[in-house]
């Protein structure tokens, strides 16, 4: 049996507690603020775990990242980005776990980063998996008390038959199942979720305990950087030469497909829409044909990249850092005419949530490619770390700040100042607490439309009307700015 240190022994039972927040958090896009505290916790946890044991200073990059990135759970308003944020800060933890062990595949992200990535979440976790178990049992008594759980989970098993037996008899009562039904509805039902949440959060538990356990004390396996490295060796059998010949013809319909686009194209730049188009097709135009592009021209970059030979040198061959180069460049040029698309929609009917993150989406495409295409002129550039700082750094931007917020008061600047003729209200009700404020202005705006301003004046009195009904656990910026706009609001109507 493995020894285990007396703070390992008293951690595995604190994992049960993890796993339990997680299922308490699951739900993150209506717990923001739980999803908070389920970041600050899970990373204190594996500091703890770790504790003054060397590490490779690689792996802090994704706590602090991640930390940085949950704080977005408490200022976004957004549920969508919400989710997303909680995926960051699950795959972070997995990461910090893998890549600061003596058995990361390599000393930085570079090359293996896709292979790193796929231990940390799907194979290191689970060498470990029963050492959570492991080392509570090897603690004095807990044996014995692993057995004693094990009896209560028995008794309680054996006597669920005959309570739905008598539950069934007393059942034809009315003033029975009257109480009984407020009993259900005020203790049962909260003790089933938390008793759920325990019995799923003690084997999820056990896996976070396993990434730690495993990052701490890695096991000699046939996972290693230099297997990965052979992998990627012999899968390179195909000549340079042959995947660049391969890409002259699509290259070819490149050429002629902005040749006979060239009025299109001068469209989006003197921002005239095209008499064939509304602003919305145009926009998708733009949109579905930047992901097509860029799907194929990434597939086949990282087909060359995995298939062509290197050069005799064992670098990278310059037909490869060429066939990049081009296809990167069309990338940018296609990604920013659909950028500029995306623009003039805007700029004709206002933001939406979809359309900010199809913006966002797209000027990180640029990035990457931009990238690449450094990439091929500095041999030294850690691609992969960069990209996943690149990819951090934006996703932050998008994430921290209270998109939403912005969304509300960019359409409400459009239309007081007659840059757009109307305004989306029913929009704006989509966007939360976050457009709260954005509607008491409305309300009060002699700018702005009669109905615009009762229909906003009636979204704000609604709101006023439901305070105070959300958990604590629920709490987030936008609801304090809206709360706090409220308040004003009703001053300057009383005072009014």
């Amino acid at each position: 049996m493995s020894e285990f240190t007396k703070k390992e022994k008293v951690l595995a039972w604190l994992s049960a507690l993890i796993g339990y927040l997680f299922c308490r958090t699951f739900f993150v896009w209506n717990k923001p603020f739980m999803g908070l505290i389920f970041a600050l916790t899970l990373f204190a946890f594996a500091f703890a775990f770790f504790g003054k044991q060397k590490r490779r200073w690689r792996c802090y990059f994704y706590p602090v990242s991640a930390i940085v990135i949950a704080a977005g759970l408490f200022f976004t308003g957004s549920a969508v980005l919400r989710l997303f944020i909680f995926t960051y800060i699950l795959i972070a933890f997995f990461l910090f776990c893998q890549t600061g062990s003596e058995a990361a595949l390599e000393s930085y992200a570079g090359q293996l980063y896709i292979f790193e990535t796929v231990k940390a979440l799907f194979v290191a976790p689970f060498q470990s998996i029963g050492a959570a178990v492991k080392s509570v049992s090897s603690n004095k008594g807990g044996k014995k008390l692993g057995k004693t759980l094990l009896f209560i989970l028995i008794g309680i098993g054996v006597t669920i038959i005959p309570t739905v037996i008598v539950l069934a008899l007393l059942s034809y009562d009315s003033a029975f199942t009257e109480i009984l039904g407020k009993i259900q509805a005020n203790v049962f039902d909260q003790i089933f979720n938390r008793f759920w949440s325990l019995f799923f959060g003690v084997p999820l538990g056990m896996f976070f305990y396993g990434a730690l356990y495993t990052g701490a004390h890695p096991k000699p396996d046939s996972y290693t950087g230099e297997a990965c490295i052979n992998i990627e060796n012999k899968l390179k059998f195909m000549p340079a030469l042959i995947g660049a010949v391969a890409l002259v013809p699509l290259l070819f319909l490149y050429i002629v497909f902005i040749i006979a686009h060239l009025d299109y194209y001068r469209s989006i730049f003197t921002g005239v829409l095209p008499a064939a188009y509304t602003y919305a097709e145009f926009a998708r135009d733009g949109f579905f044909r930047l992901c097509g592009v860029a799907t194929i021209n990434a597939i086949v970059l990282i087909l060359l990249r995995v298939f062509a030979k290197k050069t005799a040198k064992g670098q990278i061959s310059p037909v490869v850092k060429v066939c990049t180069t081009v296809l990167s460049l069309v990338t940018v040029i296609i990604s920013g005419t659909a950028i500029s698309q995306m623009l003039m929609y805007v700029s004709a009917y206002g933001l939406t949530r979809l359309r900010l993150y199809t913006l966002w989406f797209m000027a990180l495409i640029i990035l990457l490619f931009l990238l690449a295409i450094l990439k091929q002129f500095i041999k030294k550039l850690p691609f992969a770390a960069s990209a996943v700082v690149i990819f951090a750094l934006s996703f932050a931007l998008l994430a921290v700040p209270d998109t939403d917020a912005f969304i509300a008061n960019h359409n409400y600047n459009c239309y007081v100042s007659g840059k757009t003729d109307e305004i989306d209200v029913e929009y704006l009700t989509k966007l939360g607490p976050s457009a709260i404020p954005t509607f008491c202005k409305l309300a009060t705006d002699e700018r702005a439309d009669y109905k615009v301003r009762t229909v906003s004046e009636a979204i704000v009195e609604q709101y006023i009307k439901n305070q105070g009904n959300d958990s604590v656990y629920s709490l987030n910026l936008p609801k304090l700015r809206a709360d706090k706009a409220c308040e004003e609001y009703k001053k300057n109507k009383n005072s009014g």
